[in-house]
């Protein structure tokens, strides 16, 4: 079946999206105190069975599974984008730079007065680099995911080659990650910018080492697209998909999980051991697993249930960093200090299901088209543009 036409929306993808939502918050509101050393939460000595139990699902079934899944619906969502921008305008490339500066400025203002683990900065820079392929068709475009997910294994080996054992981490470490619990949990908003925007300038340089890996991601989602799959739920790749998550993914999603679970304490704040290095690269593919399964299993209630939230995400991922600080940090309720890791859990949960109805409320009751942000990015990015305009389908 051919590719989905500009403008048609489809609701089981944005209901993938809001499914991606909840696992990005599962793991963001365990660093949130912390900052950006510590992945995936911290583990005393004294943490419950519960607690334990937590930790390893979140370092084995959600931590680096979902984000992935983000970056290729950003590929299908760039595919279509793109295809609609060559109907309205004679230079789409200008166009859609204009919309990724948009979300490379509000990864800055995020990362540094929200939440320091920002990753649309990433995905704005990743996005540009789509650019050079859209002109392709869909073999092209399969060829160049293949050579960047082949770039994406060499890169890994060769950093994980030059980076040697890691260490745990050293008493100065240590005393900084407790000075940073002590000012997220306890300070005042204004005290606290300068340790999150301190912390979020590390994190970006960590964030570009995933750039290959994401740029393979939104390739194979743009794929997606072009090769009809989206609107194929039978064909052929979503069973090879769930087969590469099952046998590749979900052994090393295993192995990592358990990995990090044995070494959180002697990690400190759960710092990635190196020898989970590899574990964690290929238990990525646990998220192609995921992908197709809810894309051809998902209940209808699921799909709409979730798909308001999907249709909003960059508002919800800030008001996911808003709750986190409302509820965990100095400024807000300052919950944070109080709750055991699998309570932390539980919290995020409760704040997904309330950002599920007000996705539903914005976009159902209120009859709203958009979440605020997103109709804030869809004016800078068709400013000057008239919807249906016959101007000429070359690509600038």
């Amino acid at each position: 079946m051919p590719p989905s036409a500009p403008g048609v929306r489809d609701d089981r993808i944005d209901a993938l999206r809001g499914f991606a939502l909840l696992g990005i918050l599962l793991v963001n509101i365990q660093s949130f105190l912390y900052g950006a050393t510590n992945p995936i939460g911290y583990l005393t000595p004294a943490a419950s069975a519960a607690d334990r139990a937590a930790f390893f699902a979140t370092a084995a079934f959600i931590n680096v599974k979902f984000m992935p899944l983000f970056a290729m619906l950003f590929g299908v969502g760039f595919s279509l984008l793109y295809a609609k921008l060559l109907t309205l305008t004679s230079t789409p490339k200008k166009v859609y730079r204009r919309r990724m500066a948009f979300l490379f400025v509000f990864g800055l203002v995020h990362g540094i007065f929200f939440y320091f683990g920002d990753i649309t900065q990433m995905y704005a820079v990743a996005g540009l680099v789509l650019l050079i392929y859209v002109e392709r068709n869909a073999a092209g475009v399969a060829r160049a995911a293949r050579n960047w997910w082949l770039g994406t294994g060499l890169f890994t080996v060769l950093v994980y080659l030059l980076a040697g054992p890691a260490a745990t981490l050293t008493s100065a470490d240590l005393e900084e990650m407790q000075r940073n619990f002590a000012i997220f949990s306890g300070a005042r908003y204004l005290d606290q910018l300068r340790t999150r925007a301190g912390e979020f300038g590390e994190l970006i340089a960590g964030n570009f080492f995933g750039l290959p890996l994401t740029v393979a991601l939104m390739l194979t989602g743009m794929l997606a697209h072009r090769a009809g799959w989206l609107t194929d739920r039978n064909a052929r790749v979503w069973r090879s998909a769930r087969v590469i998550g099952l046998l590749v993914g979900l052994p090393a999603a295993i192995v990592y999980g358990w990995q990090m679970l044995f070494n959180a304490e002697s990690y400190g704040l759960a710092m990635t051991p190196h020898a989970s290095t590899l574990p964690m690269m290929f238990s990525v593919a646990l998220a192609l697993f995921y992908a197709s399964a809810f894309m051809q299993w998902a209940p209808r209630s699921w799909v709409t249930a979730l798909a308001p939230a999907g249709r909003m995400p960059l508002s919800n991922y800030l008001l996911q960093s808003i709750a986190m600080g409302a509820l965990l940090s100095g400024w807000g309720l300052a919950l944070g200090p109080q709750l055991s890791y699998w309570q932390t859990s539980a919290v995020a949960l409760m704040v997904f299901v309330v950002q599920v109805l007000i996705s539903r409320l914005w976009l159902g009751a209120l009859q709203m088209k958009q979440g605020p942000l997103e109709a804030l990015w869809r004016a800078w990015t068709y400013h000057g543009l008239q919807e249906g305009s016959t101007e000429s389908r070359t690509a600038g």
